[in-house]
């Protein structure tokens, strides 16, 4: 129940982001610690798909993608080294 919540959830955002006029909307978060080291995070939007891009103090990243169609929500996660692993999840009604 949790989960089909969470990406009907999700489905109702893309699908409001894509209605929107800031369908291209990106947000940039900068995490520094206490010994100065820093992770930037960006967001972004457009065409009903959410990208989440991190990196790390040390150059490396890793992009996460996201997107709903026909009752599926697919989760495509890239790290640093080219592998990638994809989830997708299904509406039940």
């Amino acid at each position: 129940m949790r989960k089909s919540i969470l990406s009907f959830s999700f489905a109702i955002g893309l699908a409001l982001l894509g209605l929107s006029d800031a369908a291209s909307a990106q947000q940039t978060t900068v995490r520094t610690g206490p010994n100065g080291n820093s992770q930037t995070t960006t967001r972004s939007a457009a065409n009903g798909q959410q990208t989440t891009v991190r990196t790390g103090p040390n150059g490396n990243s890793q992009t996460t993608t996201r997107s709903a169609a026909n009752g599926q929500q697919t989760t495509v996660r890239t790290g640093p080294n080219g592998n990638s692993q994809t989830t997708t999840r299904t509406i039940n009604r």
